[in-house]
């Protein structure tokens, strides 16, 4: 629904700049060479920084550095990553007699999409975490981002010429477009969008020359939706230039083929950012970004008349940048480990145990068990290549024949994982079928006399609610755990041992008194269920989450593994170190250990103490390090 309006606020601008100078010091900011990031304000507890196109704001299992690892070539670094080594790169240089500043942490306070541009507001974060009862930095930014006195004012280049259904939506000036959009997960919520179409053409000009139907539109969203701006203007019948998931493939790939457009570029930009005084920002945040130079090349080869008449109207806004203003400018790098994390896997299996109708391999971690939707569709192959090989094929490559799973570990988990020879025929000399091998494999799995004992490294002191359960020895917990949904599932049984622990030392004299993540335990763990999760979750519930577990664990803790004690980024510390299983029609006895993997042990080496109880304990379960 479109709703005429004059309330829309408008800033003022300095006096003008001529065209020529400001498109000349917009592309200096954006030239400033490579591996650098422009701050566009920093304060005590806050950056803004200028994001470019086709990066993303943070890490996910959506971005590509997988795949780029794979294939040698430099990784993706996100903003977040930017703008920390930026921020660092810039004090650096200002430090003098040697000493080198801390590395700050920097935290999100809103995203952009990938393929967007503009500005980016990040918190500092280091005194975050020792707020008890005051809001940390992150969190009063994030409500100020959402208060309706904030004010985001963003660039968009659309396809079509400014008209809809006879109206002349350049004449409306601002006007709200309010309409219910679905987020990522189809949940249906209330958005509105203030829009002012500034400047259009039609597709053949007052000389007859032919060009391409345009317009620019600035949008102010109320709320923060998933798409909100790409999905109303879509609604408008004038799709952002570039949007793949609500614009028009024809008419992009035409703008991609025969324009130069970018690949992964949405025709999006921050241009203003606007928050109220905070105590985080006291006297608020008013920060313009110039508008990115590949949409100003855009405008000026394909639409010069858009662009002058947008000019009266984009200072008013506050939009484009005054010649004399400068910015700090820092360098982010690509360090060694990035360079390297992940090439050495080349796709390698270790067999433990092998016989005519199984196969148990030696899961490292990181790796996933079977392609899923989760890694990519077979139609999605760049989706695929982010991923390590799976272990299903790993192993059939190994054995050089097919095989089916038996059971799974999570990606972060490593250990035995056991598959069925599957490419037997049911023939007259009683070979057996192959659904019929693994079908007797996986009730054995499921049998009473079946035991799988975990090892996992835990957060915890070996105490819950007051029991010690350390001299409980091996004890069950028998609770409901949650699937995959969020659906609590009963008959969920584990038996629970808990092996050794200790209390690291800190760090350094400054965090004497803080324990976090100093108390570690070993401990081991035999479901008797399996459920999803379970033994991550039974293990959260008696107060010793497992380290690296992003799902049920604590995130603090986690960060202070991966940063002090050489923890694997994606790592959870469990490990299947034992499979029994009863013999079956199709196979013996299995009785296979495997070996703790070498990052587990390599943690460990920095805990000799510990680790050499845990290896005498171990021994007696029949569990090697």
């Amino acid at each position: 629904m479109i709703a005429r309006g004059n309330e829309c606020p408008t800033n003022t601008f300095r006096e003008r700049a001529s065209f020529d100078a400001i498109l000349e010091k917009v592309s200096e900011v954006h030239n400033d060479g490579e591996r650098s990031v422009t701050i566009l304000q920093r304060g005590p507890n806050h950056i803004v920084a200028l994001k470019p196109p086709s990066v993303v704001c943070h890490h996910s299992g959506w971005t590509g550095s997988r795949s780029k690892l794979k294939r040698g070539e430099e990784p993706e670094i996100p903003m977040l990553q930017r703008v920390r080594d930026a921020i660092h790169d810039i004090e650096a240089r200002r430090v003098h007699h040697g000493q080198i500043p801390k590395m700050r942490k920097v935290n999100l306070v809103h995203r952009l999409d990938r393929g967007a541009s503009g500005a980016l507001l990040l918190a500092f974060a280091d005194d975050d975490e020792q707020r008890e009862t005051q809001k940390g930095c992150t969190a009063t930014l994030i409500e100020a981002m959402a208060s309706p006195d904030s004010i985001k004012t963003y660039v968009a280049l659309v396809r079509g010429e400014g008209i809809l259904r006879g109206v002349d939506l350049k004449e409306l000036g601002w006007f709200e477009e309010t309409r219910a959009i679905k987020d990522e997960r189809g949940e249906e919520k209330n958005a509105t969008t203030w829009f002012n179409f500034v400047a259009g053409q039609p597709e053949t000009g007052d000389n007859g020359i032919d060009r391409p139907r345009m317009s620019l539109v600035l949008a102010r969203p109320k709320q923060g939706r998933w798409h909100q701006i790409r999905k109303h203007l879509n609604g408008l019948s004038h799709p952002i230039l570039g949007d793949t998931t609500h614009g028009a493939s024809k008419v992009n790939r035409e703008w991609k083929e025969k324009r130069n457009m970018p690949g992964e570029r949405i025709c999006l930009h921050l241009a203003r950012l606007q928050l109220p005084p905070t105590e985080a920002a006291p006297e608020g945040i008013d920060v313009p970004c110039p508008v990115y130079e590949d949409m100003l090349t855009l405008l000026r080869n394909f639409a010069p008349d858009v662009l002058e008449k947008s000019l009266d109207v984009l200072q008013k806004e506050g939009i484009l940048l005054d010649s004399e203003k400068t910015y700090e400018i820092g360098r982010y790098t690509v360090t060694e480990e990035w360079m390297h994390a992940g090439i050495e896997d080349d796709g390698s299996v270790e067999i433990l145990s092998q016989g005519e109708n199984f196969v148990i391999a030696n899961k490292p971690p990181t790796v996933v068990v079977h392609h899923s939707s989760w890694t990519g569709s077979r139609s999605n192959p760049k989706r695929r290549l982010k991923e390590a090989t799976p272990m299903l094929q790993r192993v059939r490559d190994a054995t050089g024949r097919r095989v089916n799973a038996v059971h799974r570990l999570d990606r972060g988990a490593s250990g035995c994982l056991l598959f069925s020879i599957a490419d037997n025929t049911e023939t007259n000399d009683g070979k057996a079928m192959p659904c019929q091998v693994t079908k007797a494999l996986f009730d054995a799995m499921q049998h009473p006399d079946s035991t799988k004992t975990y090892l996992a490294i835990c957060d915890g002191d070996g105490t819950w609610n007051g029991i010690d359960i350390k001299a409980k020895g091996w004890f069950t917990i028998d609770k409901p755990v949650k699937d995959e949904n969020g659906n609590v599932v009963e008959n969920c049984v584990t038996d629970v041992c808990f092996v050794a622990g200790c209390t690291l030392p800190p760090e350094s004299s400054d965090n004497h008194d803080n324990l976090e993540g100093r108390n570690v335990s070993i401990m081991m763990a035999r479901p008797k269920t399996g459920r999803w999760h379970q033994v991550r979750q039974h293990l959260a519930g008696v107060g010793h989450a497992i380290i690296g577990d992003s799902s049920h664990g604590r995130s603090r803790t986690n960060r202070v593994w991966k940063k002090e004690r050489k923890l694997r980024k994606e790592r959870t510390c469990l490990h299947l170190c034992r499979i029994q299983l009863p013999a079956t029609e199709y196979t013996p006895i299995i009785d296979v250990s495997c070996p703790l993997s070498s990052d587990l042990v390599e943690m460990l080496n920095e805990m000799p103490v510990l680790l050499e109880e845990t290896r005498a304990i171990l021994a007696q379960e029949g569990i090697q390090i």
